[in-house]
């Protein structure tokens, strides 16, 4: 089974539990809106016996027979406009309803994406990679929902083309069977366009990926680039990743629109067709062969929309099938969460806890106790384990082996032991948001003197001050605007945002220099009630601000 043939089917079916009975409608909608406009067509019957003077035609050209001969042409517009008027009517709606479900899936989907990482945790989280992360938000997710409006058009043209040839059976039962006839030879011929351009559209999303990767790592190593002279293998990288894609690009373009253009011909030679056979071979008469001209003639949108929604669902879907390769199962949008009470505690213990990472490294068994208000500073190599440690006490993960333990127990209620916990790494992730946004990005709610308190705190109030817009100055990407230690500060000002209970520093202050450090950790140790603390560092300068000291030595 190819890509796209094993994407479809759950694409779909995760389409349709998201639609429900919203789904129902809009198929009502496209069925409505097609049998209007076929009621439409058929109205041009009696039209057209009225206009050649009452040339027979068709049980349909009697509709307004019973009226006087002066009011017979007025009653048939009438009737026409009516019908065209109410199908104009149903395909708005068809259209806003089906963009309103195309464009809430795609929300559902990214919503979904994030609340699947979010549930399968930290280890699984940071496996993904921030290059698949880019990938899976700006390729994979998009295209699904390029798959799915094209599901949807491809919905609307057969159901449309269905209820045409319904019509023109109503029209001549033979016509119709020559127009069906054509109809599946130019879909067999354009059969062989589509699988082509299937196998390209898929390759055109593994090209798309892989250019996304490169771009990401080119703005991610610019800086050290332009330092080091090392630019151009920089770009030729990207370059040649982005050639790859162009390639497959022009080629899905060409394929498309191949099969468009063929299949546009063949309507109209099918338009020919019919007219011939009607009017040589069946000796239709003006009334019915006017309005089957007019029919035959729409059909050829529908016909052409098929062919190309049909590509675009088998080149895209395979981006579902990323996605589920990426996740796994995606788990349901998150319901809100009631605020749960930070968790009161006065000992913190580790018993004999270790944990070894399937990529190596990890933590030995460790035997560690925390009080309330203590700092216990953790040193130890690169690598050692300290990180994995405080990802223990964090509840990031569980312990292989060895006890957590609160207050003589086990840690029983992970949420309301994070809620009184505030985890500042190293590299603390700033937005191109504000000063407010990015100090209240946890959800923190805090009006304009508790945010100048904390920044304050941390030493960052004046910088922030002179800014012209103080608190609402935007920060540029990944915090731009300011420098490696003022980063630090404000993500540590984010932190105590939290009132914490224990704050983990996990190289927090490494951007400082020893005496802007000093006087920031006394600031932070002279905080009243004062949180207990675990503080990664490598230098002594560091650790001295502690009660005591965790030396991972192997």
């Amino acid at each position: 089974m190819s890509r796209a043939e094993g994407g479809i089917a759950p694409l779909l079916k995760d389409y349709r539990n998201f639609a429900g009975a919203r789904l129902w409608l809009a198929l009502a909608l496209m069925l409505l809106g097609a049998f209007a406009e076929g009621f439409g067509i058929l109205m041009l019957v009696p039209l057209a016996a009225v206009i050649v003077g009452g040339a027979p035609g068709s049980r349909l050209a009697r509709l307004v027979d019973w009226l006087p001969a002066d009011n017979r042409l007025a009653a048939a517009l009438i009737l026409f406009v009516a019908a065209m008027g109410a199908r104009s009517l149903l395909l708005y709606w068809r259209e806003r309803e089906l963009a309103d479900l195309q464009a809430g899936y795609e929300a559902s989907l990214r919503l979904r994406a994030a609340s699947t990482l979010a549930r399968r945790g930290w280890p699984f989280a940071s496996g993904i990679g921030q290059g698949g992360m880019q990938a899976l938000l700006l390729i994979d997710v998009p295209r699904t929902a390029i798959a799915v409006a094209e599901a949807q058009h491809f919905a609307t043209a057969l159901v449309m083309l269905t209820v045409q040839l319904i019509v023109a059976a109503v029209l001549s039962p033979a016509l119709a069977l020559v127009a069906l006839a054509v109809l599946a030879a130019g879909t067999f011929v354009a059969l062989r366009w589509t699988k082509r351009s299937v196998a390209t559209g898929l390759l055109l999303t593994d090209r798309s990926s892989q250019s996304t990767d490169s771009g990401f790592r080119l703005h991610a190593g610019l800086k050290a680039a332009l330092a080091q002279g090392t630019v151009a293998q920089f770009l030729r990288e990207y370059e040649s990743s982005l050639a790859r894609q162009r390639v497959e690009a022009v080629r899905f373009a060409v394929e498309l629109t191949a099969a468009r253009q063929l299949m546009a011909f063949g309507a109209a030679a099918a338009a020919g067709l019919i007219v011939f056979v009607g009017f040589r071979l069946l000796h239709l008469p003006f009334a019915i062969l006017m309005p089957a001209l007019v029919l035959f003639a729409r059909m050829a949108g529908p016909t052409q929309l098929l062919q190309h929604s049909a590509q675009y669902v088998g080149a895209c879907s395979s981006a579902f099938v990323a996605i589920r390769q990426r996740l796994g199962h995606l788990i349901r949008e998150r319901v809100e969460a009631d605020a749960v009470d930070p968790l009161e505690w006065r000992e913190l213990r580790l018993e004999s806890v270790s944990f070894h990472h399937a990529s190596g490294g990890g933590v030995e068994p460790v035997n560690a106790a925390l009080s309330r208000g203590e700092w216990l500073g953790i040193r130890g190599p690169s690598g050692g384990g300290k990180t994995t440690l405080v990802d223990l006490v964090a509840g990031l993960i569980e312990p292989q082996s060895g006890r957590v333990l609160v207050d003589d127990a086990p840690r029983a209620s992970l949420d309301r032991w994070r809620a009184g916990l505030a985890y500042v790494p190293q590299d603390g992730a700033l937005f191109d948001d504000s000063v407010r946004g990015n100090l209240c990005a946890d959800g923190v709610q805090a009006d304009d003197p508790a945010l100048w308190d904390v920044l304050t705190t941390v030493g960052l109030a004046e910088r922030i001050r002179a800014f012209p817009a103080g608190l609402d100055q935007r920060l540029g990407d990944r915090g731009s605007r300011l420098s490696g230690g003022e980063r630090q500060r404000l993500a540590i000002a984010r932190g105590l945002l939290r009132k914490p209970f224990l704050l983990i520093l996990d190289e927090a202050t490494a951007a400082l220099d020893p005496d802007s450090e000093a006087a920031l950790l006394g600031r932070l140790r002279a905080i009243q009630p004062r949180p207990a603390a675990l503080v990664i560092a490598h230098r002594d300068s560091t650790l001295a601000h502690c009660d005591s000291v965790l030396s991972i030595q192997h």
